[in-house]
């Protein structure tokens, strides 16, 4: 039986649910909390001091927005993740499309100080393969939100240097399920089991970020957000046959992991009053991500009932796994063209890196592979204080992108199929206004 498979699934799976940390990205990170940086595939972000979603990658980069602004939209999520198994099967775990909305305020207190609060999705997931799939020992479904209200504050030190800092508070709503057919390790019967977790959360992390501006038309920034740990209260449901074994029931269950502290690098120059160049380089520590733990008093009691059966060695491995994921790192360059004082094109184009370190060890609810990104983007400019922004980007996954299976007797590894495509495709809309 595929029994590292299912471990590997029950891992990814626990910990999407208590994460819920881009829709397709390094992880399961969401960068998209602006639609206009996404058509310069999040190049300068912050420090191009377009609009004030700058907070949330960088708060010290309120102080270049001057008086009180507002900024709302999202941006629209579709994937294809088009898997073809080696006997040729087909399936696709796109889901349904999703969206991820944003929303800022911030307001200049006086000449030194700013303050604000964002509203973003900073983590998210959606797939779906069906409960029936036959690869199902690598995950079928999950659905995951994250909400992050981060009040922040600014302060502009010098002329040319500006520091902030923000607390942010997480709330996840997490379900995922995965299961397994197929015959047992115990005595070879067949076994058919299928389990489905549901949990909520609250925690709480910090971010902080500095900008140095040592000419009026460079700007440079660092910031960075912590570790924020997860302690999901959940149910598990669980309904399972092995031969004349029939399991059936809801189980409380818990599971703790950290999520990744990351750190972001930017730059931004105005070459001139037509065009500016951006760059960023993100560093996020996926590698934290080392072993995660499922536990609860109602499902050591049922490990214990069902020793000697099959069902016990497929539960079990969701107690204690081994992960090994590895950082991850983000790079674009891109560029905003000021066509006129009404219209502005903008473009980018970046590289990010997959956290899975060991190809085995990729699930079906979170594929991941390095990927490419291609950004293209405007503004327009309806007043002074009035514009709308949108952002289209097409994220295209590269190299290895295969599941795997590995047999309990000889530990030989066998691959399963490949992710014909790993792709997303984003499109931003949103709105800003100044008072």
């Amino acid at each position: 039986m595929n029994h590292t498979s299912f471990k590997i699934a029950a891992a990814a799976l626990a910990v999407a649910s208590a994460l819920s940390s881009t829709a397709y990205a390094g992880g399961f990170q969401l960068t998209e909390q602006s639609a206009l940086a996404l058509g310069r595939a999040y190049a300068g972000v912050g420090v191009d001091g377009t609009d004030v979603s700058g907070m949330y990658y960088n708060a010290a980069t309120m102080t270049l927005h001057p008086g009180t602004q507002v900024q709302f939209g999202g941006v629209g999520v579709g994937l294809n993740l088009e898997y073809v198994a080696k006997d040729g099967e087909k399936n696709n775990g796109r889901a349904k499309e999703e969206f991820v909305p944003h929303g800022f305020i911030s307001h200049q207190i006086n000449d030194s100080t700013w303050v604000g609060l964002s509203i973003t999705v900073p983590y998210g997931l959606a797939t779906d393969y069906g409960d029936n799939w036959s690869g199902k020992q690598h995950g079928h479904h999950a659905e995951i939100t994250v909400i992050n209200f981060n009040p922040n504050v600014a302060w502009k030190a010098t002329d040319t240097l500006s520091i902030g800092a923000g607390l942010a508070l997480q709330y996840v709503d997490a379900k995922f399920g995965v299961g397994y057919n197929g015959p047992g390790p115990v005595n070879g019967q067949n076994v058919n089991v299928n389990s489905k977790y549901a949990a909520t959360d609250f925690t709480w992390g910090f971010n902080v970020g500095l900008m140095w501006q040592p000419v009026d038309n460079l700007r440079f920034g660092l910031s960075y957000r912590s570790e924020t740990k997860h302690s999901t209260n959940g149910d598990l449901t669980i309904n399972g046959k092995d031969g004349n074994t029939v399991l059936s029931g809801t189980y409380d269950a818990s599971v703790t992991v950290s999520g990744p502290a990351w750190a972001m690098a930017t730059a931004a120059w105005d070459v001139n009053d037509y065009l500016s160049l951006y760059a960023t380089f993100r560093w996020a520590d996926w590698s934290s991500f080392d072993r995660l733990q499922t536990t609860g008093a109602q499902l050591g009691q049922m490990m214990q009932h069902l020793q000697g059966t099959n069902l016990a060695p497929i539960l079990g491995a969701m107690s204690n796994i081994e992960n090994g994921w590895k950082d991850t790192y983000l790079m674009s360059v891109g560029y905003d063209l000021r066509v006129n004082s009404f219209w502005t094109l903008r473009g980018g184009i970046a590289y990010e890196t997959s956290p899975i370190s060991d190809e085995h060890k990729r699930t079906a609810i979170i594929p991941d592979a390095d990927r490419w990104w291609f950004a293209i983007g405007s503004s327009f400019h309806w007043t002074k204080d009035f514009q709308t922004d949108i952002g289209f980007a097409h994220l295209h996954g590269v190299h290895e992108r295969s599941l795997y299976s590995q047999n309990p007797v000889t530990g030989q590894w066998t691959e399963d199929g490949r992710y014909r495509h790993l792709d997303a495709y984003l499109l931003g809309v949103q709105m800003q206004y100044r008072f």
